[in-house]
C-alpha cells in the first residue's frame, strides 16, 4: 500500500523495459507534433508568395497622345517584375488560362488591349477606367486565391497612384499653362478697360452734345416750320397779284373785251342814270299837280308820290357814282383804243407786266416750295437728332456697363491668375503624386507579430499543451484502484496519480518552450513568465482531463475529452475572431479552458500584459482547483463498488 502511495509508483510501471521507457520519452514529446511542427510548416507563409507561381499578361497595344507615345502597360509589366513580390510569369493568355485551369500558376493578371488607351483617356475629352483582369481558381488552392486577391488589391492601388498621379501632372501642367493664357488675358482686359474708359467718357459726352443738339434741332423744326407758314402767309397775296398780273401779259385781247363790256356797261349804265333822272323829275311834276289841286285825294295822292320818290331817290345813283360812271366810260373808251393800237405804251407795258407776274409767281413758288423742304427737313433733322441723342443715352449706358463688367472681368482674371499656382515642374510632378495618392495609411502595431507563427504560436502552444495533457491519461490512471480500495485519503489517492503526470506535463511544457523558443527562433517578450504560465496551463489541462476521466471513466473520459478538444479548437478564437465563428461558439468561447490559455500567451508572446492575463491566470488556477476537487469526489465515490464498475459498458 505505501508502495502504492509513492510519487514514482505510475512511473516505475514503465520503467520496466526500454520499450515503456521510450513510451515515456514520447509522450514528453509528443506535444511537440502541435506545438513546433505545426509552427515550423506554417512559420512566415506570407513571407514566402514571391515564390508562387502567377502568370502575367500584356496585351496592351500602347497608344499616343498629342505626339507622345504612351504605353502603360510595359510600364506595368516592368514594375511587377521589379518588385518581385510574386514569381511573375509573363506568358500569352491561352498559356496564362491553360496554367490557372491545370494549377501551373495559382492565378493570372491580365491587361488588356486599351489599357493604355484608357489611362490616356481623361486627356481625350472621353475618360474611362482602366481595367485590369484578375483570374483565380480556388481549385488549386483557396488560400493562394486569397493571398492573390490581397495582393491584387495592393497591386491595384500602387498602379491606381502611379496612373492617377501622371494624368494629375499632365492635368496640372494644362492648368499652369492655362495659368500663363489668362494671366495675358488679365492684361488684356485692363487694357481693354482702360481703353472702354476712354470709350465711354466719350459716349457720354456725345450724348451730352446730343441732347444739346436735340433740343436745338426742336427749336430749329419749329422756326422753319413758322418761317414756311410765314412765308406761305405773306405770298398768298403777292401770289395772286403776281398770278394776276401773268394773266395780263398775254391776254390783251381779253382786256379790250373787258374794255368793250366796260365802255358798253358804262354807257347802259348812263342810259339808265339818265332814265332815274327822268322818271324823278317826272315824279316831281305830278307831284307839284297833285299838290296844286284842291281836291283832298288828289292831295293825298301826291304824299303818296313823295313817299315814292323819296324811295326811289334814295335808290338812285349818287351824283357821285354818276360822275365816276362817266369817268369810267370815257377811261374804257380810252383803254380800248389802247389795247386795239399795237405798239401802244399801254399794250407795251401790259406784257412786261405779264412776264414779270409770271417770273414772280415762279420765284414766289419756289420760295415757297424751299421753305416747306426747309421745314421738312428740319423735322427729318430733329427726328434723327432725336433717334441719335436716345441712342447715344443707351450707348452711354451701355459703355457705363460695359466699363464696369470689362474692369470687373479684369480684376478676375488677374486674381484667377494669381489663384494659378507658378509651380516649376519637380514641383508640380510632386504635387500629382500627392493628388494621385493623397491619403497615405500610416499604420502601427502595438505588439506586433512579426511573422505568422509568432502569432499564431500561443494558440498552437496551447493546444500542444492539451493535447499532451490528453495523452498522459490514456497512459496513466487517472485514480490508482489500489488506493481507494486501502481507503487512502481521496487528495492523496489523486495526487498519486496527478503528481507523476503532472512532472511529465511540466517537462513537456519545458521541452515545448525550448524547441519553440530556440529551434524555430520564436520572439518572446516575457520568456521567463512565459515558461511558468506554460507549465501552469499544462498543470490545469492535466488536473481537468483527470477530473473528466475520473467522473465518468477512463474509456468515456477520453472520448469526451477528444470531443472537448474539437469544440475548443473552434471556439477559443485562437486562429480567427471569436465573432467571425457561428453563434453557439461564440457562447462557448467564454467557457472554454484554451480560450484563456491564449490569451495568456498572446500577451506573454507578444507583449502588451493587462488584465486579460491575470484573468488567465486566476482562470487556470480555479480550472486546476476545480478539476481535484472533482477527482476527490471521484475518488470518494469510486470507494462503492458496483455492477457498472465491475463490468463497463464501454472498454477501450
Amino acid at each position: 500500500m505505501v508502495a502504492g502511495l509513492a510519487f514514482g509508483s505510475e512511473i516505475k510501471r514503465f520503467g520496466r523495459s526500454r520499450l515503456t521507457r521510450a513510451a515515456i520519452v514520447v509522450i514528453m514529446l509528443l506535444p511537440l507534433v502541435y506545438g513546433a511542427l505545426y509552427l515550423w510548416a506554417f512559420w512566415d507563409p506570407f513571407g514566402h508568395v514571391n515564390k508562387m507561381p502567377v502568370a502575367l499578361v500584356n496585351a496592351d497595344k500602347g497608344t499616343e497622345v498629342k505626339g507622345q507615345k504612351i504605353n502603360a502597360g510595359a510600364e506595368v509589366e516592368k514594375s511587377l517584375a521589379d518588385d518581385k513580390s510574386l514569381d511573375w510569369h509573363i506568358v500569352s493568355p491561352a498559356e496564362a488560362a491553360k496554367g490557372v485551369k491545370d494549377g501551373t500558376y495559382y492565378f493570372m493578371l491580365e491587361l488588356p488591349e486599351n489599357f493604355s488607351s484608357a489611362i490616356a483617356s481623361p486627356m481625350s475629352g472621353k475618360p474611362e477606367k482602366a481595367q485590369l483582369r484578375a483570374v483565380y481558381n480556388d481549385a488549386n488552392n483557396y488560400v493562394s486565391s486569397t493571398i492573390g486577391q490581397s495582393a491584387m488589391a495592393q497591386v491595384l492601388n500602387a498602379v491606381s497612384t502611379r496612373i492617377s498621379g501622371q494624368a494629375v501632372n499632365q492635368v496640372l501642367s494644362m492648368v499652369i499653362s492655362a495659368g500663363a493664357g489668362i494671366e495675358q488675358a488679365a492684361d488684356g482686359a485692363g487694357k481693354l478697360a482702360d481703353g472702354l474708359d476712354t470709350a465711354d467718357d466719350g459716349a457720354k459726352q456725345l450724348a451730352t452734345g446730343l441732347t444739346t443738339a436735340k433740343t436745338g434741332s426742336a427749336q430749329l423744326r419749329t422756326g422753319s416750320q413758322q418761317l414756311s407758314d410765314g412765308i406761305n402767309q405773306a405770298t398768298d397775296p403777292i401770289l395772286a397779284i403776281t398770278r394776276a398780273l401773268s394773266g395780263l401779259g398775254g391776254n390783251t385781247a381779253q382786256l379790250q373785251q373787258s374794255a368793250t363790256a366796260l365802255a358798253d356797261a358804262a354807257d347802259k349804265a348812263g342810259v339808265f342814270i339818265k332814265a332815274q333822272d327822268t322818271m324823278l323829275a317826272g315824279i316831281d311834276a305830278a307831284i307839284k299837280q297833285l299838290t296844286a289841286s284842291p281836291d283832298p285825294a288828289a292831295r293825298q295822292a301826291a304824299e303818296g308820290l313823295r313817299a315814292v320818290r323819296a324811295q326811289l331817290a334814295q335808290a338812285s345813283v349818287p351824283a357821285t357814282a354818276k360822275q365816276q360812271v362817266v369817268a369810267a366810260s370815257s377811261a374804257a373808251a380810252t383803254l380800248t383804243e389802247q389795247l386795239r393800237t399795237p405798239g401802244s405804251p399801254l399794250a407795251t407795258m401790259l406784257g412786261q407786266v405779264g412776264a414779270t407776274g409770271t417770273d414772280l409767281t415762279a420765284k414766289i413758288t419756289q420760295l415757297r416750295s424751299g421753305a416747306a423742304q426747309l421745314a421738312a427737313g428740319n423735322a427729318t433733322l430733329d427726328d434723327g437728332i432725336t433717334q441719335l441723342s436716345d441712342g447715344a443715352g443707351k450707348l452711354s449706358d451701355g459703355t457705363g456697363q460695359l466699363r464696369t463688367g470689362s474692369r470687373e472681368l479684369a480684376t478676375k482674371l488677374h486674381e484667377g491668375a494669381g489663384s494659378v499656382p507658378k509651380w516649376t515642374d519637380q514641383q508640380a510632378s510632386q504635387v500629382a503624386e500627392t493628388i494621385g495618392g493623397p491619403v497615405q495609411l500610416d499604420a502601427s502595431h502595438e505588439n506586433r507579430a512579426p511573422n505568422f507563427g509568432s502569432g499564431m504560436a500561443p494558440f498552437f502552444l496551447t493546444l500542444a499543451l492539451f493535447f499532451g495533457a490528453l495523452v498522459l491519461w490514456m497512459v496513466f490512471r487517472p485514480l490508482q484502484n489500489r488506493a481507494i480500495a486501502a481507503e487512502v485519503l481521496a487528495i492523496r489517492v489523486v495526487m498519486a496519480s496527478y503528481l507523476p503526470a503532472a512532472a511529465i506535463g511540466l517537462c513537456q511544457a519545458v521541452i515545448l518552450y525550448c524547441v519553440v523558443r530556440f529551434a524555430l527562433g520564436l520572439e518572446v517578450a516575457h520568456p521567463i513568465a512565459m515558461v511558468f504560465f506554460m507549465m501552469g496551463v499544462s498543470l490545469a489541462f492535466i488536473a481537468f482531463t483527470q477530473a473528466v476521466n475520473a467522473l465518468v471513466g477512463p474509456a468515456v473520459g477520453r472520448v469526451l475529452i477528444m470531443a472537448l478538444l474539437m469544440l475548443q479548437l473552434v471556439s477559443s478564437g485562437g486562429m480567427y475572431p471569436v465573432e467571425t465563428t457561428a453563434r453557439p461558439f461564440q457562447v462557448l468561447h467564454k467557457y472554454d479552458p484554451m480560450t484563456y490559455g491564449v490569451n495568456g500567451l498572446r500577451q506573454l508572446v507578444l507583449g502588451g500584459i493587462d488584465h486579460r492575463l491575470w484573468v488567465a491566470i486566476g482562470v487556470m488556477l480555479f480550472i486546476w482547483v476545480a478539476s481535484i476537487t472533482v477527482s476527490c469526489l471521484s475518488a470518494r465515490r469510486n470507494r462503492l463498488w458496483n455492477l457498472d464498475r465491475l463490468m463497463p459498458a464501454i472498454k477501450i
